[in-house]
């Protein structure tokens, strides 16, 4: 899989020229674009693809956040997510959740 990004996305290297074709990127590539899109939700307009890939950064960064947020959560009260949920479940029905 990262072969097949390297060629899309990176020019060949010349080793007879390398300080040229090292490290260089193709004129047509778009980081992030390496044309996978089987359902065909990629934006055609240039401006609207860069929306789309700000959009799913932010996203995906905001799962990150919600993860660590459970993680630090079963940190602090040893409990799983599960498990915290079924506490509170008893809490607001008026049960005691420490007596079963």
């Amino acid at each position: 899989a990262e072969l097949k990004r390297a060629t899309i996305g990176w020019v060949e290297p010349d080793f007879a020229n390398w300080t040229k074709t090292l490290w260089k990127l193709r004129d047509n590539y778009y980081p992030g674009d390496v044309g996978f899109d089987p359902l065909g939700f990629k934006p055609t307009d240039p401006q609207a693809f860069r929306n789309m890939q700000t959009r799913e950064l932010q996203n995906g960064r905001l799962a990150m956040l919600g993860w660590a947020g459970m993680c630090a959560q079963e940190l602090v009260n040893h409990k799983t997510i599960m498990g915290t949920f079924d506490f509170y479940q008893k809490v607001y029905s008026g049960i005691n959740p420490y007596e079963t």
